[in-house]
């Protein structure tokens, strides 16, 4: 497998980089991180001169870029955890979220579906999501299931609500036939 890991120097991308580059010796996994304020390659200093694992300093959002990893990794599977993230930051500046996390993933999907080709078998997008999607709990109330409702309440969790239905809908359009 070639894996394509985004997000991949932050606090999470980094534990699942390190993992599948030791759980998975013989796959190639190639870290995409645009090393903003979450991302810090020192989370992957252990790793960084393995023969299994590439990093490239981009963004998901750059479609030449995207479409030039696919084609020189042969990308099979791409684990999709870039993002902006915090509600305060997205209340600040609501714009760079809206670009991230919906544009930035569904250029990764359109790189992903053109360069797969209708060729699915083997193939998987992972998109990683936030609970936030879901709103709030009220004071003692039960925790988020599956079928709890989406109910953003900020920049930040309506971006990636956005991007969780762009994922569902690739899916169901373009592999569902």
């Amino acid at each position: 497998m070639n894996i394509l890991v985004t997000g991949g120097a932050g606090f999470i991308g980094s534990h699942v980089v390190r993992r599948l580059v030791t759980k998975y010796p013989d796959d190639n996994i190639i870290n995409l991180d645009a090393l903003t304020y979450a991302g810090n390659l020192e989370n992957l200093k252990d790793i960084q001169t393995s023969p299994n694992y590439t990093f490239v300093k981009g963004d998901i959002g750059d479609e030449t870029l995207v479409t030039e990893i696919f084609n020189k990794y042969n990308i099979t599977h791409v684990v999709h955890l870039a993002a902006e993230s915090h509600v305060d930051r997205s209340i600040k500046d609501p714009l760079i979220f809206l670009k991230t996390n919906i544009l930035g993933t569904a250029n990764l999907l359109q790189v992903a579906k053109k360069y797969w080709a209708g060729n699915y078998d083997g193939k998987l997008f992972y998109h990683i999501s936030t609970g936030e999607v879901y709103g709030s709990l009220e004071m003692g109330s039960d925790m988020f299931t599956e079928t709890t409702p989406y109910d953003p309440r900020s920049p930040y969790s309506a971006s990636k609500a956005s991007s969780d239905h762009l994922v569902r809908a690739f899916y169901h359009t373009y592999t569902c036939r």
